[in-house]
């Protein structure tokens, strides 16, 4: 017998009292952002082969951020327009097929685990590598190169497609989600099937995991990027002397002091942001219906 929080696990039609507005906002938005992302991206001259003398290689950063954008763009426009469809049709996914069933529901909730995961494991590849420049700079310049950051995407996409496929497998299950425009992983568990909690625990442990690693290496850089803030000060106090000696030109070409305080103000708002953004989906263990902002 399946739990109350699944009455709409095999409904045909979107339950009633529910509007397509909210999720036509946060798609524009979401599809907006990551064009305008791409833009910039290819403006900064990333992926031009040969690069241009004019502009320097793409640094691993800027490698990883094309790599998150991309595959976030590309999860918005697989899922989404199903979403807005339904509510147009005003059909749930079991009932947008031509013959009622739930291969659509399956390779919707498929995409949603898959991309998911994706973008949380390329965004701890992007916070290891700012952890990484910044507080261990030689091991950084020995071993994390631009060719080694482009093979994250592939492999990341590997690992995801073998795991978030285990339910169509047998181990796992997907199901619908009221009001029925959307199906996700099964949270809550029936008393004959372990192999349901199972993977639901695992994947919400694994995302809980990959959450906090994530907000350690930016607490990491943060700590960093305190100490030069508190270092550059420092240098700024030691006397008129260093400012107007020969060292001058150098002190152009160093940052500001209230640069590294801008970008620690950013890293912790985001890191703040992520861990909000990410505690739906990590409870969904609890019963909680699973999230993403």
């Amino acid at each position: 017998m399946r739990a109350p929080s699944y009455r709409c696990h095999n409904t045909t039609s979107v339950e009633k009292g529910n509007s397509a507005t909210m999720g036509s906002v946060l798609f524009s938005a979401g599809l907006l952002g990551n064009l305008l992302a791409l833009g910039l991206l290819a403006r900064s001259g990333l992926g031009s082969c040969p690069p241009r003398p004019s502009r320097p290689p793409p640094s691993v950063f800027y490698v990883l951020v094309c790599g998150l954008t991309v595959t976030d763009l590309l999860g918005k426009c697989l899922v989404s327009p199903v979403v807005l469809t339904a509510y147009a049709q005003n059909r749930s996914l079991w009932g947008l097929m031509p013959v009622p069933g739930d291969s659509l529901c399956q390779a919707f909730a498929f995409c949603m685990s898959f991309f998911g995961l994706a973008s949380t494991l390329q965004l701890l590849a992007m916070a290891l590598e700012c952890w990484l420049s910044l507080g261990h700079p030689f091991f950084y310049r020995r071993h994390i190169t631009v060719r080694r950051g482009a093979l994250v995407a592939p492999v990341v996409g590997v690992f995801c497609l073998a795991f978030c496929a285990l339910p169509l497998a047998g181990f796992g299950r997907f199901v619908q989600y009221c009001p029925g425009t959307w199906c996700f992983i099964q949270m809550v568990h029936d008393d004959s099937s372990l192999a349901v909690l199972g993977y639901s625990v695992l994947y919400s442990s694994l995302m809980a995991l990959l959450v906090l690693a994530i907000v350690l290496c930016n607490l990491g850089a943060m700590r960093n990027l305190y100490t030069m803030h508190q270092r550059l000060r420092r240098h700024a106090r030691s006397g008129p002397r260093e400012r107007a000696g020969p060292g001058a030109g150098e002190r152009g070409a160093s940052p500001h002091p209230l640069e590294e305080l801008d970008h620690l103000l950013l890293l912790a708002l985001m890191t703040v942001l992520f861990s909000m953004c990410s505690l739906p989906l990590i409870g969904g263990t609890a019963g909680l219906t699973p999230g993403r902002c």
